[in-house]
């Protein structure tokens, strides 16, 4: 009887969470809105780098097409005048994700007044104490390769350095797409419509990173339709001539080689329902067609105890509840995607995409544009391709209530309570 009312008591708690994550986040919307926006001071920012003169101009790398590469263990130093400027943070672009790599903050005396690993996402936002002078960067055995550093003072940074909250790793909904562009194009409801509105938990990932650019367009992309948790980015080449289909060697593209990481994505951050795109590549791209197989394969190998035996000793197996596909033709659901939407200003899902979609300017050639429900590719249309539970009328449907982000938050919390 105590377990049952402990369960009971956790139910109520995870229903008070969900219903009051919209008011949470405005609130933290309107604290945002209180602050003064940062100032650029990269004018003032100094780098000591030996036989590097290139990172003079990567400073003001405004077009991100040029990055400069440093090997293992070779250090820099970027530094300013206090007497001068008294910066908040020191922002970093890289053009590859960064690996073993630290950041260390020193006084004009040289004294390290901080160190810390870098998490390996392609922005840092380095929060600078008031007495640092100096910024060390100190890779590790895989060297680094910057593609632009900017000096701000406190205050509200602007875009691209929004502030993403650590992804957790245990995921209610996880959308997957190709390229940057595709989850806006093709799943663009689904952030909007359950993260946002229904406050469900869960983010985007890019099976693809083309370049720095295109890498700034979907975090900005994602950032509008709603998400919070920072982006997941696997890496992958961009390879959008079909001629160059032969050489997916080359290019790490594989079928085999995207399963696996998609494997030990599932494993790391425990997604209940996965979306991805569709079977026949929305318009015949093949590596979607790759990825939509891939997708569906590795929801079933993620639980597969046999099965990539380094993620299985890292993070154990996971089982997928749910697979949705786009434009798939069984056990089909239907988005919503033209009901206002409280949480996204009264604005519909459908609107949302087609801002997020604004946001990927290099894509902006009239040959893509977000699909409504009259046309060929209407991004509220998916089906399930695999399941471990019955489809039901909804995306969540019977899933087992406890598995969910918000129920094992609340039961995490009530075991910290009694310890």
């Amino acid at each position: 009887m105590k377990f049952i009312y402990k369960r009971a008591f956790i139910m109520l708690l995870t229903v008070i969470l969900v219903l009051s994550m919209p008011v949470f986040s405005a609130a933290k919307e309107s604290a945002a809105e209180e602050q003064p926006n940062a100032k650029d001071l990269t004018s003032y920012l100094k780098i000591d780098a030996k036989n590097h003169g290139k990172m003079s101009s990567i400073v003001l790398n405004t077009n991100l097409k040029d990055s400069e590469s440093f090997f293992p263990y070779e250090r820099f130093y970027a530094y300013w005048d206090k007497k001068k400027v008294s910066p908040g943070y020191l922002c970093i672009q890289w053009n590859k994700l960064p690996e073993d790599l630290q950041l260390q903050q020193l006084d004009s005396d040289g004294v390290i007044l901080s160190q810390r690993v870098i998490p390996q996402e392609y922005d840092t936002i380095e929060k600078l104490l008031p007495e640092t002078q100096k910024v060390a960067f100190l890779p590790g055995r895989e060297g680094m390769d910057i593609a632009r550093l900017i000096l701000y003072s406190d205050g509200i940074l602007p875009e691209p350095f929004v502030n993403w909250q650590p992804t957790p790793d245990h995921l209610d909904y996880l959308v997957i797409s190709t390229h940057p562009d595709d989850d806006t194009l093709f799943m663009g409801g689904v952030i909007p419509i359950y993260g946002v509105e229904r406050g469900y938990v869960g983010t985007v990932a890019y099976v693809t990173s083309p370049n720095r650019t295109r890498i700034n367009e979907a975090k900005l992309g994602a950032w509008t339709m709603g998400a919070v948790y920072a982006p997941i980015f696997l890496d992958f080449c961009d390879v959008s001539n079909v001629e160059k289909y032969r050489k997916a060697y080359e290019y790490r593209f594989l079928p085999e080689a995207v399963t696996l990481e998609l494997v030990r994505m599932f494993r790391e951050y425990h997604p209940l329902v996965v979306f991805s795109q569709g079977i026949d590549g929305e318009y015949g791209h093949w590596q979607h067609k790759v990825v939509s197989a891939c997708v569906i394969e590795a929801a079933k190998l993620a639980a597969d105890d046999s099965y990539d035996p380094v993620s299985l000793a890292q993070y154990g197996t996971w089982q997928v509840q749910k697979c949705y596909i786009h434009l798939y033709t069984e056990n089909t659901l239907v988005m919503d995607v033209n009901t206002p939407l409280a949480s996204m200003g009264g604005k519909n899902a459908l609107d949302v995409a087609r801002e997020a979609f604004s946001k990927h300017r290099s894509q902006q050639t009239g040959r893509h544009w977000v699909q409504s429900d009259t046309d060929r590719h209407p991004m509220s249309h998916f089906g399930m391709a695999y399941g471990v539970v019955e489809a039901g009328s909804d995306v969540f449907d019977n899933i087992d209530p406890h598995l969910f982000y918000s129920a094992l938050k609340v039961e995490s919390e009530s075991i910290e309570g009694q310890d």
